[in-house]
């Protein structure tokens, strides 16, 4: 296995403060973020307590809050930091040249 980068946005294409739905290979269901300093993350679409999708909670700094239950996910580890027992799957994101890469494992 290696992991490979897939261009699933450009730069501006994400408001900051929001996040998108995006498709990867194996993963059809995942988020990109822009915080409002311009950072850019990704994650699973989905919070693991009871699959509220997540490009629909808000962003505060590095963190997602979940609208159903104002569960908090840090972007930067996928922890849960204000409840036990939860975990965000968070995904490599890289900028060049202007495009927006996301990095996924995939067999060779």
């Amino acid at each position: 296995m290696r992991k490979r980068y897939h261009e699933v946005a450009r730069v501006g294409d994400v408001p900051p403060g929001t996040g998108i739905p995006i498709a990867l290979p194996g993963d059809p269901e995942c988020v990109l973020y822009c915080t409002e300093a311009g950072e850019h993350f990704a994650s699973t679409a989905l919070c693991p307590h009871q699959n509220e999708r997540l490009d629909r909670g808000r962003l505060e700094g590095c963190e997602v809050v979940c609208r159903r239950h104002h569960l908090r996910f840090d972007l930067r580890t996928g922890d849960c930091t204000n409840a036990g027992g939860y975990w965000l799957r968070t995904l490599d994101v890289k900028v060049e040249g202007g495009s927006i890469l996301v990095g996924v494992w995939e067999d060779d």
